[in-house]
């Protein structure tokens, strides 16, 4: 995984040129000729955090700490359906009804099934995953299940990936900012994402006792879901502006659906 000159390019590409989820998409023009009609050139998959949503909740209705990223975004979007589709992920996000671990899994098994599906369906769609808290940890799972080859989704079809808060925080992988500790759970193995070549990437508020602790702590897990420092990602500042967080990613989101629309589209007529 990219170290620290790593994280200053992907910096670079998220402050100076708007792309938070940078990829070339590769669709070829077969594929693009394929796609059914109804599909999006991005589809952005949002997972809420802890007690944000339920099992029941409808995939197409905003939820949580991230519809303040994905409403504009849908609102922006919304009128061109084969250029930009949000989803939320139902799932327990509970910690005990279930228990955390099979919250997550459940959630972990929700976005897999629902991803592999649009992938399947949708060959030239570019897939792009972000998820808050618990959130975070169910695109984590997801994400190693498929750099691991144990589903039906190849990582090239992965666009990007952003994880808020994420109790699974690695802090050798790339971290948009730099805060000292780890996610309380423990990372899971950071040379696995290697295959993603830049396009998964961490966020850690400063202080947030999830992300940037040194151990498990009882107390944080039962409590730290809901602390400030957990709740501030939206503002959070990021770079030398001091740019809100939830800005940089609604123009990164934009500048990938305007640059893999274009390829799709040009990709199709070329064939």
């Amino acid at each position: 995984m990219a170290g620290a000159a790593g994280r200053r390019r992907l910096l670079v590409a998220l402050l100076a040129l708007g792309a938070a989820l940078t990829l070339v998409p590769s669709a070829s023009a077969e594929a693009a000729e394929a796609a059914a009609p109804g599909c999006p050139a991005v589809a952005l998959f949002a997972v809420p955090g802890t007690r944000e949503t339920s099992e029941a909740a409808d995939p197409a209705r905003s939820i949580g700490m991230l519809s303040g990223l994905t409403d504009p975004l849908a609102a922006r979007w919304g009128g061109d359906p084969a250029a930009l589709s949000v989803r939320y992920v139902p799932y327990p996000a509970s910690l005990d009804r279930p228990f955390y671990l099979v919250s997550e899994q459940r959630g972990a098994d929700r976005l897999t099934r629902d991803a592999v599906d649009v992938a399947t369906r949708c060959p030239a769609t570019t897939i792009t995953l972000v998820g808050y808290s618990q959130g975070a940890d169910v695109v984590s799972d997801v994400l190693h299940r498929v750099a691991n080859g144990t589903v039906a989704l190849a990582p090239e079809r992965i666009g990007g990936a952003v994880m808020l808060g994420s109790p699974r925080r690695d802090p050798l992988s790339p971290n948009l900012i730099e805060t000292p500790g780890r996610g309380l759970l423990g990372p899971r193995p950071t040379r696995e994402l290697d295959v993603y070549d830049g396009r998964v990437y961490e966020v850690c508020a400063p202080g947030d006792p999830i992300c940037a602790t040194e151990n498990l702590d009882v107390r944080a897990f039962r409590e730290g879901w809901f602390s400030g420092a957990h709740r501030s990602y939206p503002t959070l500042a990021v770079g030398p502006a001091g740019t809100p967080l939830f800005t940089v990613l609604e123009r990164g989101v934009d500048a990938l659906v305007t640059g893999t629309s274009a390829s799709t589209v040009g990709t199709a007529a070329s064939g």
